[in-house]
C-alpha cells in the first residue's frame, strides 16, 4: 500500500493518529478519513494490501497498537505503537509483544521511542506523510514547511522485517525477525536499525541499547559510500532495450560485535532497495521488472532508497 496523506493547517494530533492507523489497517476511501485530512490532495493506492490490523485502540494517550503477521509464521506478529502524543512527532514504537488488555509491551526496540529518530508533523502548518506498507513492513516519510523526514537524519522510519538466514534462527527458536529502522541513519553510516531482541555468537540474549543491526547494501558496503567514486551516469547498468537502468542493491542486516554473519536481509520481503548516489531525486518514480517504486530521500540529497509503490 502507498498513501500520500495530506493534512490541513490546524490538524490535531488525535486526528492524524486516527487517519494513519486507518490507512495502515486497510482504509482505502479518503472520504472516510478525519476532518484534519486534506481530502482533495490525499491519495491511497492499495494494489498491495496494507497488511496491518488494529490490536489495541487504547495503547496510551494519542497512541494505538497495530500488528502484522511474520512472513514464516502467521500465528506470530510484529507490533507497532503509533504515537502522536509527543508534540510534533509521529513515533513508531516497535515491540516484540504487546498486551492489549494491560496496554503494555515487551522488549521495545531501542530508539523507536526517540522523537529525533521519528517522523515530524505540525498542528499549525499543513503537511504530508508518505505511507508505505505491506504485511512485512510499515514506513513513514514526513514533509512540512520544507522539513523532510526525521530531525536527525532527514530520512523515513518505521518497522521492517528481515529474512532468516542462520541455522539457529528458526521459527521455533522465536527470535524476532524485525526492527525499528531509521533509513536516514542506515544510509549515512549503516546504523539506525534496532530489533527488540537478538542473539549473540555466544548464544546470549541482547536487548536495549546494544540490540542493533548495521545495514549493508549487498557486498559493496553502506549505501552512503558504496559507489562514491563513480558519477551518476557510470553507476547505471545496461537494460534490455539498449538503454541504461538504475541498479537496485539488496540491504542486509548484521552486527559484527555479536555475530560474524548476516542475520538476514530486508529487500526481498519489504521490497525496499538501496540506490547508488546521485542517480535520482526524492519522490522520483522508478520501475523495475514492470513494478512501480518511489525514490525516497534517505540523507542529504543524493542518498536514496527505492520503495515499492502501491
Amino acid at each position: 500500500m502507498y498513501a500520500k496523506y495530506v493534512y490541513s493547517a490546524g490538524a490535531t494530533a488525535a486526528n492524524i493518529l486516527s487517519d494513519l492507523v486507518a490507512i495502515l489497517t486497510g482504509e482505502t476511501v479518503v472520504a472516510n478519513l478525519s476532518a484534519s485530512c486534506d481530502k482533495p490532495n490525499t491519495t491511497i493506492l492499495s494494489t498491495i494490501p496494507a497488511g496491518w490490523t488494529l490490536h489495541d485502540a487504547s495503547a496510551g494517550t494519542n497512541a494505538k497498537a497495530i500488528k502484522a503477521p511474520l512472513a514464516d509464521d502467521p500465528t506470530k506478529f510484529k507490533y507497532v505503537v503509533l504515537d502522536t502524543n509527543t508534540a510534533g512527532y509521529i513515533q513508531t514504537k516497535v515491540y516484540e509483544t504487546w498486551d492489549a488488555t494491560g496496554h503494555t509491551g515487551t522488549n521495545m526496540a531501542y530508539n523507536s521511542n526517540s522523537p529525533s529518530a521519528s517522523q515530524q508533523f505540525s498542528t499549525t502548518l499543513a503537511g504530508t506523510v508518505h505511507v508505505f506498507s505491506s504485511a512485512r513492513f510499515l514506513l513513514l516519510a514526513s514533509l512540512y514547511n520544507g522539513v523532510w523526514g526525521s530531525s536527525t537524519a532527514t530520512g523515513p522510519s518505521g518497522c521492517l522485517e528481515r529474512t532468516r538466514v542462520c541455522p539457529w534462527d528458526t521459527v521455533t527458536a522465536g527470535w524476532p525477525p524485525f526492527a525499528f529502522a531509521n533509513l536516514g541513519n542506515m544510509a549515512t553510516d549503516g546504523s539506525g536499525s534496532y530489533p527488540p531482541r537478538l542473539i549473540s555468537r555466544a548464544l546470549a540474549t541482547i536487548t536495549g541499547t546494544n540490540s542493533a543491526w548495521t545495514s549493508y547494501a549487498g557486498f559493496l558496503g553502506t549505501v552512503s559510500t558504496m559507489m562514491s567514486s563513480f558519477n551518476a551516469v557510470d553507476q547505471k547498468v545496461p537494460d534490455d532495450i539498449g538503454g541504461s537502468a538504475i541498479p537496485f542493491f539488496p540491504i542486509t542486516w548484521m552486527n559484527s560485535t555479536y555475530m560474524p554473519a548476516p542475520y538476514g536481509e530486508i529487500s526481498s520481503l519489504c521490497d525496499i532497495w538501496a540506490l547508488p548516489q546521485g542517480v535520482a531525486a526524492n519522490l522520483d518514480p522508478i520501475q523495475k521488472g514492470g513494478l512501480d517504486y518511489l525514490c525516497i530521500q534517505a540523507s542529504g540529497t543524493t542518498k536514496m532508497y527505492a520503495v515499492r509503490k502501491g
